[in-house]
Formats: structure tokens, C-alpha cells, sequence
């Protein structure tokens, strides 16, 4: 919102400089992003009138001017060609500094003086019309400060409103707000206009689809001068709030829409067919819109048509049938209010967004309606000249009303941390806007409707604490003493991070919204497997819901290739998301809050899509690509593996075993399901190299894992074996068992034995060839055995003894010779 402050100050008085006034909004009420400056920013400006005018002798695109500033005439050289003997100009004289920095000087320009400067409306800050100089008409008294007719310069704030505040969309908000802070006055002005036109009433007004607008005004102007243009202070505001002037009837649409926050539209009134209707459109109705391009409507989007034909998106653009133009004599002025998602949704699907439809969106009281329709109808007659209508015709059925809402002085000081006073809010609160009556222990607001986001204890103890101030909250320690410490579960994933952390791992953090190829490239559409798509995504990459955090990682992984990585580990911990088809806990009770916001219309029942069930899963997720550690002089490099992401996983869920099973996006043969006792916990294996070139990571091993975060419990604390001094004793047993037997289902049946001299088991070869017979294959195994005591020959015999006859047992292997 861009709040010119000579502007405001028509509302509100203020005695601050303009950065006081952006550090104090800053800290009260919204954020300022920047302060822009137009026009003149030091020195004088005054009414000239052109004496002499004619072509530069030494330069053929130049002209040299002899103006009268009032008993003093000046020589200036000029590039325009519009001013003419007679013309009255403003002047900006020598040493008078412009909104570029610009100290203006004496010149000579093609060896001709030049004391001063002859302004356009750009550099005067009325308009963007720099092709001539402005012309006044001649109310403007001959050297007079053109300040006495209006600010030759302009100071703006940029203030960043937050959603959920759509009254800051407007002067008459802002302006509120400051009084509120600065607990002063403010003013509004009244419109005052005399009803001689034409009636409403020769039009008619149907609502068809009342669920998606609550409220629609609808008044005639009658008999306007053809082509007028707006008052020059009008213009000069409407620019500065980064809007374009057109005409008298367009600027006081908008200018009200700035000083109000409610958009308004204006018809030809001899371009509308029998009267206004408010429907949906039909399905692929097509509409020629004001910026020219054509656009395909759909049943979900609303529009305003006459009898035959569409004339508006309803709150986001009108079309060119029954545009205002230069010809207009007879304007048919609309002021509503929509629901707020409709006109988010529809200017997403059109992709187009404009100042109406921001406003739109973040919900607007109907309430405004009345007095943005009397103002606008006053300007709209008064600068062209026309008959204001004696009669609205009207759309509210369900009026809304305020609402009350009580505040407890104690529970005031309980969050706010300093006693509040009753004087101190109730005063805070009236400057708000809201009625205060008080009690016993506690006070009795009355929320206006234009503040729709006050409808608890706790918001209207926010308001009366930030308009107090926040850096006025004594700063003091505690009464009790606070037990500090983190729950169990953030105890257990800061251990889980700084685990992946020391394995070499970097933590990632990548959005929960993706693009529509990730379902492709990871070959998931070929399986049916729809995308969960948002209605209303923030952008093309950003249309989908996660179903895995794999994606995710791949394209960091990718994007780290393109700046030059040769590699590396990622991790994330974060949510994914699939269909539940059962609705949310709360989810009915949020819904009905968000009608309650303004966000959807307060007659509407609340939209199924709203209540679908999306559920939610905590997920942990690693990506080794390329080589995960780079060669040294003594160690040679490492490359991502299966195993690798096997070893990971299996410290992260301890106990886990593996069962061969793949996905789309993994290799069919170095893939594993990982299991707790039976209970799928994730997956491991390394990405099909198919998967990694639609990445972008062509070229490079890549393998990931990703576990359930329930299943995820690494043991915290690290285990001491003590040293045994003694020497240790290795020994070779190869067994030759059928070639679907699993080596790790060996392992874990070895390991069931729970010899007290086993120390070591490992795997060294697995073959498969002539050597053994068809079906078959021999697995070499090394085991280490040490005791407390040097061991005999015999205590080792027994141990592999133990061990043959248990995989005999278990797998019907055959020690090989």
C-alpha cells in the first residue's frame, strides 16, 4: 500500500518527520518497505506566464522561453513545444532541489541562458505524461507559489499490509491507525450531494449467485460531460499511490478505491442491455478484457453481464463491452463486496492479478459499501458535471453486524507482561474503531466489521499492547523458575541430525510443494499414482504436495552439480503428504473459522474440498551422489553405493532387515524394503539410472534411503568394549548353500547363536560358476574369536562346529573342502 503523506495528512495531523513516521509504523502497525519521493523536494516553484516563446537559434530541437514570474521575467530554454504566448506554467527556480537529487542551476544551453525550468507533470509528480509541459488554467494568480494550489513535492511510504489486515488498503484505514497510535483524532470526509438525476430504477439487478456475493450496490450518474479529466490534485494522488490517471469518471473509481480500500466499477449505462446480472459464467464463455487479451471463463468464476452478454470478472477486470470511455454521458456505478476465495481462485486461473482483486481476496466489510457509493457518486458528479441518482438499487439479504468480544484487564497483563490500565485500553481500543463498555473485571468490545480479524481475547490484548507499545514491556525475570530441557522427541531428533551430520551428511531444508514432473521423472505416473495437486499454487513449480522428500533432494543435489560439486551427501527430515479420504480432526471447525474471516461468503456452506483429508507423515530421507568422499594421498575416493545408503539406514534403525523390492525410481536389482519386525519402515537402493538423467544428475552413482520417522531411533549413547590383551584367532568356513538363500539371513542366524568368543563375522566372497553345482553358490565366510584367556584349538573347533551344524540346519548348507 502506497500511502502518499500529503494524503494523509487530510485525515490525520501529524507532527513527525518522515522517518519517525516510517520507524513508528514499523514498530505499531506494518512494516515500511521503502520511501519514495516525487516532484520537488527543496526550493520554489511559482505560476509563470509565457511572455515570449520561439525556436532556440542554435539548436533545432530546443525552444527559448521569456516567462513572467510576476513582475520579474526569466529567459528559459526548454525542449517541449506546447507552451504558447498567454500559457501559465509552474516554474521551478535556481537552487531548488528535484526528487532525483538534482540541485537545479543557472544553465547555458547552446550558448542561451536558462534561469529556471519549465515542469511536466512527471517531474512535478502528477503524473507518467512527460511529452510537454503542464499548462494551468487561469485560476493560477501569476507568481503564486504553485504550493498554494497543490504540494509541489511528495513524500510515499511502501507499507508491506499484512494479509489479514484488507482496512490498511486504504487511506481512511491507514489513517486510523496512525490516530490510534498517535491517540489523536481523525477525520473522513462526508460526501454532500443533492439526488437530481435520472433513477437506478430504469435498470434492474438480479443476484443468481448470492453464495459468492454477499453484498452489490448498483446507482446511476446521469448526464456527465464527455471526456473530462480529473481535477489535477486528484490525478496527482492517484499517481503518487502508483496508479494511472484516465479520466474523470476511471480516476474517482479509483481514487475512492485508495481512500477507502473498497474497488469500484464503472458501465457505460448505454452499453448495458436491460440491467445487471450477477452469475457465474458459463462454461467456456469468453470475454474480451481491458487489457486486450481474451479470456476463456469457467462455472467456478463469477461474473457481472447485462441480459447478454458478460461485462466484468467480478472483482478483477472488466471487459471492453461496456467500458467508460471519452463518449460516456450515462455511468452505472457498482460497489460490492465478493467472497474473498472465489476471486483469489479465479485470478489464478486467469492469471491475473490487479489492485481489485488484491483487495478482493483478503475479505472486505460490506458495511463500506454505503459510504464508498455516496463518495464516488459525489466525485463522479462533481467533476463531470452529472446528476447523481435518487435511488441505489441494492443487493444485502444478511447484513453483518458487529460482534462483541470481552477482554480481561488481568489476562491483558498475563500475556502482555505489564498492567494494563481500563483508560489505557479503552481508549487504545475506541481509536480502533471499536465501542468499549466496561465491567467488574473485565471489558465489553464492540468489534467494528471492517476488523475481521478481532474475534478473540487474545487479538484485541494484542491490539491494545501493540498500539501501547511492545519495547515499552519492562523487562524483568520470571516469578517462577522455568524447567528448561527438550522433549523426548526433539532429544530424539537432535540425535538423529547430528548422527547423519557425523557420517558426512548435510542437512537440507527443500520446500513441501513440487512441480508436475516430479510424478513423471520418478516414473511414478506410468503407476497411476496422481500428483496431490493445490488449487491455488503459489507457481507452476510449486503445484503439488510432496509424496516423498526424495525429490526434493535430487534437485538440490542437481543444482549443487551445476555450481561445481563433484558429490556429496544429503539429508532432510521433514513432512510428506497423502490422501486419507477421512476428514481431519478440527478441520469442520477451521473451516467454519475461515468463512468467519471473510475469506468465503458468511451464507456459504463450506466447500467439500475444504474438509478432503490430507494426511501428514514425518519422514527421514538421505541422498548419496557422485563421489560421497574424494580421494586422498593414502585413501582412494568413494563413490555412492547401495551399500553405502544400506549402512546408513541400518545405523539409523537399529535391528532393521532388508527384503529385495524396488520402486519406479530405483534400480530393479539394488533396492530393499527395510523392515522392523515385520513392519515396512522405508526403502533403500540406488536411483534407476534413468531417474538420476531426468534429475539432471546423469553420469553419477546416486543411492537414497527413506525411513519413517517413527522407525528412526539411533541408540544415543555410545558403548565401551574393553580391550582384551590376548590374541585373537581368525578362521575361513565356506559353505555352499542354494543361490536364493539370503547372506544376511545367515549372518542374523549366526549371530542368533550368541557365542561368547564370537567376536567378528564377515562375508570376503560369494560364488557362483562351475566350481559349484547348478542352483548353487558358495559363500566364504571369516570369523574372529577371542576370550579373556588365550584360546585352545579345540574351543574354536567347536565354535565352527556350532556354526556348520546351524546353517546345515537352517539353510541345508554343505561345508565346501
Amino acid at each position: 500500500m502506497r500511502v502518499p503523506l500529503s494524503w494523509l495528512r487530510e485525515y490525520v495531523d501529524f507532527d513527525l518527520s518522515t522517518g519517525e513516521l516510517a520507524d513508528l509504523f514499523s514498530l505499531r502497525s506494518q512494516e515500511v518497505d521503502g520511501i519514495e519521493r516525487f516532484g520537488v523536494l527543496e526550493g520554489e516553484v511559482v505560476v509563470g506566464e509565457v511572455a515570449e516563446f520561439g525556436p532556440h537559434p542554435n539548436a533545432d530541437r530546443l525552444n527559448v522561453a521569456k516567462v513572467d514570474l510576476g513582475g520579474q521575467v526569466v529567459q528559459i530554454v526548454a525542449g517541449a513545444p506546447n507552451p504558447y504566448p498567454g500559457a501559465r506554467i509552474p516554474v521551478v527556480l535556481p537552487g531548488s532541489v528535484l526528487a532525483d537529487g538534482r540541485k537545479l542551476k543557472k544553465a547555458k544551453l547552446r550558448g542561451m541562458e536558462s534561469h529556471g525550468m519549465m515542469m511536466s507533470e512527471r517531474e512535478l509528480g502528477i503524473s507518467a505524461e512527460h511529452s510537454g509541459i503542464l499548462l494551468l488554467d487561469d485560476s493560477y494568480e501569476v507568481g503564486r507559489p504553485v504550493s498554494d494550489y497543490f504540494p509541489v513535492g511528495e513524500t510515499v511510504l511502501e507499507l508491506d499490509i499484512n494479509p489479514n489486515r484488507p482496512d490498511l488498503w486504504g487511506m481512511i484505514g491507514v489513517a486510523r491507525e496512525l490516530a490510534a497510535i498517535l491517540t489523536t483524532e481523525f477525520r473522513v470526509r462526508e460526501p454532500g450531494f443533492e439526488p437530481s438525476g435520472e433513477p437506478s430504477g430504469a435498470y434492474t439487478l438480479r443476484v443468481e449467485a448470492p453464495d459468492l456475493c454477499p453484498r452489490y450496490d448498483l446507482r446511476r450518474v446521469s448526464s456527465t460531460r464527455p471526456g473530462e479529466k480529473a481535477p489535477l490534485e486528484m490525478r496527482r494522488r492517484i499517481h503518487a499511490a502508483g496508479m494511472r490517471p484516465v479520466n474523470a469518471i476511471v480516476d474517482a473509481t479509483n481514487y475512492v478505491m485508495l481512500e477507502t480500500g473498497q474497488p469500484i466499477h464503472a458501465f457505460d449505462a448505454d452499453k448495458v442491455e436491460g440491467g445487471i446480472v450477477v452469475r457465474r459464467a458459463h462454461s467456456g464463455e469468453k470475454m474480451i478484457m481491458l487489457d486486450g487479451h481474451t479470456r476463456s471463463l469457467d462455472e467456478g468464476m463469477l461474473v457481472i453481464a447485462d441480459e447478454e452478454r458478460g461485462l466484468v470478472v467480478a472483482g478483477v477486470m472488466g471487459a471492453e463491452t461496456a467500458e467508460v470511455g471519452d463518449e460516456t454521458t450515462d455511468v452505472l456505478v457498482e460497489v460490492a463486496t465478493f467472497v474473498g476465495r472465489n476471486i483469489m481462485e479465479t485470478s489464478q486461473r486467469l492469471t491475473l492479478r490487479t489492485d481489485a482483486s488484491g483487495r478482493f481476496e483478503r475479505g472486505l466489510d460490506p458495511n463500506m459499501v454505503d459510504y464508498a457509493m455516496n463518495r464516488v457518486t459525489d466525485l463522479i458528479a462533481k467533476t463531470t458535471g452529472g446528476e447523481t441518482a435518487p435511488d441505489t438499487l441494492s443487493h444485502y439479504p444478511q447484513p453483518v453486524e458487529p460482534w462483541g468480544v470481552p477482554l480481561r484487564l488481568a489476562r491483558a497483563e498475563l500475556l502482555l507482561g505489564m498492567p494494563v490500565g481500563e483508560s489505557a485500553a479503552t481508549e487504545r481500543l475506541e481509536g480502533l474503531g471499536c465501542e468499549v463498555e466496561p465491567g467488574d473485571d473485565r471489558l465489553s468490545v464492540t468489534v467494528p466489521t471492517f476488523r475481521r480479524d478481532l474475534t478473540r481475547e487474545a487479538d484485541l490484548i494484542e491490539e491494545v499492547g501493540r498500539l501501547i507499545g511492545l519495547e515499552n514491556v519492562p523487562e524483568s525475570l520470571p516469578r517462577a523458575p522455568q524447567v528448561g530441557g527438550l522433549t523426548p522427541e526433539q532429544r530424539r531428533l537432535r540425535i538423529l541430525r547430528r548422527l547423519l551430520a557425523d557420517l558426512g551428511l548435510h542437512e537440507a531444508v527443500t520446500y513441501p510443494f513440487g512441480p508436475d514432473r516430479w510424478t513423471r521423472d520418478l516414473g511414478l505416473a506410468e503407476d497411476g499414482e496422481a500428483p496431490l495437486k493445490l488449487q491455488n499454487p503459489l507457481s507452476a513449480e510449486a503445484s503439488n504436495l510432496r509424496r516423498s522428500l526424495l525429490p526434493g533432494l535430487l534437485d538440490a543435489a542437481a543444482r549443487n552439480r551445476s555450481f561445481g560439486a563433484r558429490g556429496g551427501g544429503l539429508f532432510e527430515v521433514g513432512h510428506v503428504f497423502e490422501t486419507t479420504g477421512q476428514q481431519p480432526e478440527g478441520m469442520r471447525e477451521y473451516a467454519l473459522r475461515y468463512r468467519m474471516s471473510g475469506q468465503v461468503g458468511l451464507d456459504a456452506e463450506v466447500r467439500p474440498e475444504l474438509l478432503m483429508g490430507v494426511g501428514e507423515t514425518n519422514k527421514v530421507a538421505g541422498l548419496l551422489a557422485g563421489t560421497v568422499r574424494a580421494a586422498g594421498w593414502n585413501v582412494p575416493s568413494k563413490p555412492a553405493g547401495f551399500f553405502e545408503a544400506k549402512g546408513i539406514a541400518e545405523r539409523l534403525v537399529p535391528g532393521a532387515t532388508f527384503e529385495p523390492r524396488t520402486e519406479p525410481f530405483l534400480h530393479p536389482s539394488r533396492a530393499a524394503v527395510v523392515l522392523v519386525n515385520g513392519e515396512e519402515a522405508g526403502w533403500v537402493g540406488e536411483v534407476h539410472p534413468e531417474t538420476a538423467e531426468n534429475f539432471e544428475l546423469e553420469g553419477w552413482p546416486v543411492a537414497a534411503f527413506e525411513l519413517d520417522l517413527a522407525f528412526a531411533n539411533p541408540d544415543p549413547e555410545p558403548h565401551f568394549r574393553p580391550f582384551v590383551n590376548v590374541p585373537a584367532v581368525s578362521m575361513d568356513l565356506a559353505v555352499v548353500v542354494d543361490e536364493d538363500v539370503r547372506v544376511g539371513e545367515m549372518l542374523r542366524e549366526i549371530s542368533s547363536l550368541a557365542s561368547p568368543l564370537l567376536v567378528e563375522t564377515r562375508v570376503f566372497d560369494v560364488y557362483e560358476g562351475s566350481q559349484v553345482s547348478e542352483g548353487k553358490k558358495s559363500v566364504a565366510l571369516n570369523f574372529t574369536f577371542q576370550a579373556e584367556e588365550t584360546l585352545t584349538d579345540e574351543a574354536v573347533k567347536s565354535e565352527l562346529d556350532s556354526i556348520s551344524t546351524r546353517l546345515r540346519d537352517a539353510f541345508g548348507a554343505e561345508v565346501r573342502s
